[in-house]
């Protein structure tokens, strides 16, 4: 293991990479790697899987893996018939429908799983923007704004085609998606709904009550989730001890740490590290 997850970045002047693995050969990380930028993997077949989070998914025909930045994601075995579409997290304008799109396809944060399934809908339509993607992104003179423009028209169809997700773009209540960003952003420091209530200008009952109604879980609650994804994270893929975990995720006393952490995963941080490990 590592004293620190590699972090992968995009190559300096390519805001998005477009990536066809059947037409050429593309280096694959194999060590746990975390990205700072948006990478989606469209499988073409059943073979192959990916590893997000310390999580195995496998390669299913029309599936589309989302992963997000900040994720740990590894490629025990990409396969070969995929295509890939990485892009930067500021390679988009700022704006709210956008951040709807973003919320509905990349949910690293928001208990679903880091993948979208089609099964096989809207095929053509995906394709077609795809190939005009690949075309575009070939060229000496890369038109980058046009790249944006198909990106968003591949984006928004695969929200459409999906085959649970086709709603999550039109009924979510904005300032969701401003406290996940607010958690993302404070949970090591600030772990008091009211401190993100404060922020949104509600009170906390009903921060609680539109949490409950678009995520099912509380301010409490997801806060709680992304503490221990980021422990579980470095246990799994770093040699820090637990005591240092612990003072890097904003607790003072490393045996109450422990004690939270037993109390939600059901095993303590030693516990957990090796058996992941073997």
């Amino acid at each position: 293991m590592k004293d620190k997850i590699n972090l992968v970045t995009l190559p300096k002047g390519h805001p998005c990479q477009v990536v066809d693995c059947r037409m050429e050969s593309e280096e694959v990380f194999l060590e746990p790697h975390r990205h700072d930028y948006f990478e989606i993997i469209w499988c073409l077949d059943n073979s192959g899987s990916q590893r997000i989070d310390f999580v195995d998914y496998q390669s299913v025909q029309g599936r589309f893996f989302t992963i997000a930045p900040g994720q740990v994601h590894e490629s025990n075995s990409l396969g070969s018939n995929v295509k890939m579409l990485i892009f930067s997290t500021d390679f988009f304008e700022n704006r709210y429908r956008h951040q709807l799109m973003f919320d509905a396809i990349f949910s690293a944060h928001q208990n679903q799983h880091p993948y979208i399934d089609t099964q096989g809908r809207g095929a053509t339509q995906l394709d077609a923007v795809f190939d005009l993607l690949l075309e575009e992104y070939q060229r000496e003179d890369t038109d980058w704004d046009l790249i944006e423009s198909l990106l968003t028209c591949f984006l928004r169809y695969l929200v459409r085609f999906s085959v649970d997700k086709t709603e999550a773009i039109t009924v979510r209540d904005e300032r969701i998606s401003q406290v996940i960003a607010l958690i993302e952003t404070h949970y090591q420091s600030e772990r008091n709904v009211a401190f993100y209530a404060d922020k949104l200008s509600i009170t906390s009952k009903r921060l609680n009550e539109l949490s409950k109604a678009h995520l099912g879980k509380t301010i409490t609650k997801l806060l709680h989730d992304r503490v221990l994804l980021e422990a579980n994270r470095e246990l799994v893929f770093s040699t820090k001890t637990v005591k240092a975990i612990a003072l890097q995720l904003g607790f003072e006393d490393p045996a109450y740490f422990g004690r939270f952490y037993r109390t939600n995963m059901g095993e303590s941080p030693a516990e957990f590290r090796r058996r992941i490990s073997k």
